[in-house]
């Protein structure tokens, strides 16, 4: 007897791209509250495993391809989630459990092959980059202090040190890979199936993502006739 044509589909996939600080995080979390505490893959998360290109400076200048950026850990991950297997994140030691709907961290997208075929949809959010650089610095340094005392003053000279060094660390590393996220950015903007403005509220963005999911049968399947075959559906389950 063959396969029930009502066994349980596979879950959604959704993606949430954009540049460094473009707050990813914040919309992947309240996505994942309107879904029903959806899981969420972290791609920061997976420092330790991530598979850089051995030349960083010249895979940089040639363009900065995300195919040559592997974490066999990542898609282990999500191939579990997929096959409702419950995960543990590597950073955080969380639990992870399978739902109908899985959230992926990813800034590069669709764009890595060793994942791609098992992504439904692409969100990406449109942030400017002087607003990426502005949160950049914010998380260097306590913005709250300021804001409420309109100086560092009176602060320890040992925390104004430290935020100091992490706002270097910050700008050192971002002349370093400015080229890098530029690149990558417009690709993934220029694939996504949804392209979200990033100064909108978080309410705002996370009803534009729904209300394109749920309105639209065919987003997230442009060119990948390969990935039928692992969905039950065409259309986004929302």
């Amino acid at each position: 007897m063959g396969k029930s044509d009502n066994a349980s589909p596979k879950p959604y996939v959704i993606v949430i791209s954009g540049s460094v600080a473009s707050g990813k995080s914040t919309i992947a979390a309240a996505l994942s509250k309107r879904l029903e505490n959806a899981p969420v893959l972290i791609f920061d998360h997976y420092g330790a495993f991530v598979e850089w290109p051995q030349d960083i400076r010249r895979w940089i200048k040639d363009g900065s391809d995300p195919q040559d950026i592997h974490i066999p850990k990542l898609k282990e991950d999500l191939l579990s989630l997929l096959n409702g297997k419950e995960i543990i994140d590597p950073l955080d030691g969380k639990s992870l459990k399978p739902t109908q709907y899985i959230i992926l961290e990813e800034p590069s997208g669709r764009e890595r092959q060793e994942i791609s075929e098992y992504i439904d949809v692409v969100v990406y959010i449109d942030t400017p980059q002087d607003m990426c650089v502005i949160r950049l610095v914010e998380r260097a340094i306590d913005m709250e202090v300021w804001k409420s005392e309109g100086t560092f003053e009176g602060e320890p000279v040992e925390d104004i040190v430290h935020q100091l060094n992490s706002v270097a660390l910050w700008i050192n590393q971002y002349q370093q890979t400015r080229s890098m996220y530029i690149q990558v950015s417009q690709v993934v903007k220029e694939k996504a199936d949804i392209v979200v403005n990033g100064m909108d509220t978080v309410n705002e963005i996370i009803e534009q993502i729904v209300s394109e999911l749920r309105n639209s049968g065919q987003v997230g399947l442009r060119g990948k006739a390969k990935h039928k075959e692992h969905r039950g559906s065409k259309n986004s389950p929302l």
